[in-house]
Formats: structure tokens, sequence, C-alpha cells
């Protein structure tokens, strides 16, 4: 049996039981016709008594305000308002008997559809889970890359500091011979300057010499 089966039964069931309580009622006497028109399955009318002299009962729609029945006793009145509840129990049950054929096959396609779903479901939720996985090495991979860049920076920062002292340090060592060159470069000057001044020297002494000997002939 289909679940929708199940639920019709149930519904006929209780409804069977719902009209042998009021039939029981009715046939051993005594009961308390107010208080069952107070029921959960008549809530959607609405039980009235007219006043003097004949107090008669009259039972109306709620929902659109027309008359079921009017009777000097209320369980007449009850009597039709509840065959007209059946009535209309029948036909919902009739039309839930025809509907369940195509309720249950589009049940059934649902269901393979929910079935299906799940399976495309799983696959994406793998695929996810592979991707992020894919990913979460990926970052910890550019992570270590990061630190590796940023220590081959650091070093390569050391070893740019390091040249600048080297170029700083040459730049003052080149000084320094640039001052030793000019220095020496002055010394040049006066060694030429003394050297001309003893060829000159040189120069007169051997014509004093010459001008000695001629003398002493």
């Amino acid at each position: 049996m289909t679940k929708i089966g199940k639920i019709l039964a149930v519904f006929i069931a209780a409804t069977s039981l719902a009209f042998a309580g009021f039939a029981i009622a009715t046939v051993f006497g005594g009961p308390d016709w107010i208080q069952m028109t107070r029921a959960g399955y008549l809530d959607y009318y609405k039980f009235s008594q007219g006043g003097a002299p004949d107090y008669i009962w009259t039972a109306t729609r709620l929902a659109d305000g027309s008359q079921v029945a009017t009777s000097k006793r209320l369980p007449e009145v009850l009597t039709k308002v509840l065959d007209e509840v059946s009535q209309k129990n029948q036909e919902v049950l009739t039309e839930l008997s025809d509907r369940e054929p195509n309720l249950q096959t589009r049940v059934d396609a649902l269901t393979r559809a929910k079935a299906a779903d799940e399976i495309a479901l799983q696959a994406y939720d793998a695929r996810q889970r592979e991707r992020l996985k894919t990913t979460r090495k990926a970052e910890a991979d550019l992570g270590t890359r990061i630190l590796e860049v940023t220590d081959a920076a650091i070093k390569v920062e050391e070893v740019t500091a390091a040249r600048r002292e080297d170029v700083f340090r040459f730049q003052q060592q080149l000084a320094e011979v640039r001052g030793d060159d000019f220095r020496l470069q002055e010394i040049r000057r006066q060694l030429e300057s003394l050297l001309i001044q003893f060829q000159g020297d040189e120069q007169r002494a051997r014509a004093r010499e010459g001008l000695l000997k001629e003398q002493l002939k």
C-alpha cells in the first residue's frame, strides 16, 4: 500500500469513528447536543437558536453564511450538517483516490530525481573537496615561496648594503689615490725643475771650466 493509500485509510477510519460516536449517542440517548456542535469537524458551521415561541435551531456555513438546516430539534439539524460533512469528505476521498495514481507517479519521479540529485551532489561535493584540497596546497606552496622570496630579498639587501660599503670604501681609496697622484705630479714637476736647474748649473760649470783652462794656457 502506498503512503497516500495509508493516509486515505486513516482518514476514512477517523471519519467513521466520529459518525459512529454520533450514532451511538443518538441511539442510547442522553447526549450533550450543545457540546457536539463544538466538535472539531464542525468548526466550519455555526449553530444558533431562535427565540420564542418556536426556539428553532439553525445551522449556517461560516464560509458564505448560507443556511444548511433548520429545525425545532437540534439532533435533526446536526444530522443534516453531518450528512453534508460526510458528503464533502466522500468527495474529497474520491478526488484523492482519483489523483492517487498521478500523485504516486509524481512521488516516484521525485524519488528518482532526488536519488540522481544526491549522486550529483555527492560528486559535486567530492570535486569541491578536491578543489579545496588543491587550493590549500597551492596556498601552502605560495606561502613557502613567499618566505623564500622574502629571505632572498633580505639577503640581496644585505649584499647591496655590503656593496654600498665597498663602493664608499673604494671611493675613499680612489680619492686617496688621486691625492697621491696629485702629490706625485707635484713632486715630478719639482724634480723636473731641479733637473733643469742642475743642467743649467752643469753647463755654467763646464763653461767656467773652459775659461779656466784657457786662462791657464
